[in-house]
């Protein structure tokens, strides 16, 4: 997570996190996991912005949250449902949802398989 200038460019860096999600979690889920778990974050430490910048590797995830998909499945309804819950407590003016390559997502990726990582360590045979 990161502070962002009024050009919407990453500025200050404020928060990065990792969670083992378990298995038979598939990538949408994942990506509504971490945004919830951002969201989270921001209203438990009372962070406020002018514009929040929501950016994700999940084309679908980001159609969906913006309004342009809609969510049929019912194992994703929840986590937007959450996601759109939090959203709402958040003191913001505007959101942008913004589709970015896997390859400029490389932060996320890497702490998703340490999360895997980290667990899989920890399974008995």
């Amino acid at each position: 997570m990161y502070e962002m200038d009024y050009n919407g460019a990453d500025s200050d860096f404020i928060a990065q996190g990792r969670s083992y999600l378990g298995y038979n979690i598939s990538n949408n889920q994942a990506e509504y996991e971490g945004l919830e778990a951002a969201l989270s974050y921001m209203i438990d430490n009372h962070i406020t912005c002018y514009g929040l910048y929501i950016r994700g590797d999940s084309q679908i995830v980001i159609n969906q949250l913006d309004g342009v998909y809609q969510v049929r499945s019912g194992n994703i309804t929840g986590y937007y449902n959450a996601v759109m819950d939090k959203l709402g407590y958040i003191d913001r003016t505007f959101v942008k949802y913004t589709h970015i390559d896997r390859s400029r997502n490389m932060l996320a990726d890497s702490l998703a398989n340490d999360a895997i990582d980290y667990e899989s360590s920890y399974i008995d045979d």
